[in-house]
């Protein structure tokens, strides 16, 4: 799935402390005149927000940051972001390893599948993997060729449709594909020559 107004750029400067980041739902909520309340999940997966606070900048970390937002226009087009608290397919403190996402089963007809991501028990697509992460397995054994991703969509596509019955399972490190939430840039100067971002709002786009 690609998506439209993107740019595979990915955010030059790095989050630092004091940046939030988390999940948000939408949920229709109708209070009836008994009082009881039906509540409607809008939205069948959550979409996360990030407020970044950038370390101390350099003049031309600075200029690189100012170059890379009015080349995205604002909150018009998206890029690429590395969550340092969420950007692998492991378990907190593990490396990638091929068995760790169960991606489906094959049925001896389907080649192609997507790269996706259990996040509290809900399912997500993996849009954006990083080159030369992504390991693949069928049945716990690790694949060495046979197969290609498109780095730009999370599309895994085997040359040969996998076996009925057969699990296939991936590891893989990943960026988020997000957008400025703000058509302002604003910057601290705390220092001669040097300055940083106190909010930088992030939003996910799908």
């Amino acid at each position: 799935m690609s998506l439209v107004g993107f740019h595979e750029e990915r955010l030059p400067v790095p989050s630092g402390f004091g940046s939030t980041s988390g999940p948000v739902w939408q949920t229709e909520t109708l209070v009836l005149s008994s009082g009881k309340e039906v509540r409607n999940a809008r939205w069948s997966r959550p979409q996360h927000r990030w407020d970044i606070v950038t370390p101390p900048l350099s003049a031309e970390a600075f200029e690189q940051l100012v170059s890379f937002y009015n080349a995205r226009l604002g909150r018009l087009n998206g890029f690429r972001f590395h969550d340092p608290s969420a950007f692998s397919s492991a378990a907190p403190g593990m490396i990638v390893a091929p068995l760790d996402q169960v991606l489906g089963t094959g049925d001896g007809m389907r080649a192609e599948f997507q790269l996706v991501f259990a996040d509290g028990g809900i399912e997500r697509p993996v849009l954006k993997p990083v080159a030369g992460t992504v390991s693949i397995a069928v049945d716990g054994a690790e694949l060495t060729g046979g197969w290609s991703v498109d780095t730009t969509t999370g599309e895994l596509t085997f040359d040969v449709a996998p076996e009925p019955g057969a699990v296939l399972t991936a590891g893989f490190e990943y960026d988020w594909p997000v957008r400025f939430d703000t058509d302002a840039l604003e910057v601290s100067f705390d220092t001669a020559g040097a300055g940083r971002v106190v909010s930088l709002p992030l939003i996910e786009i799908f």
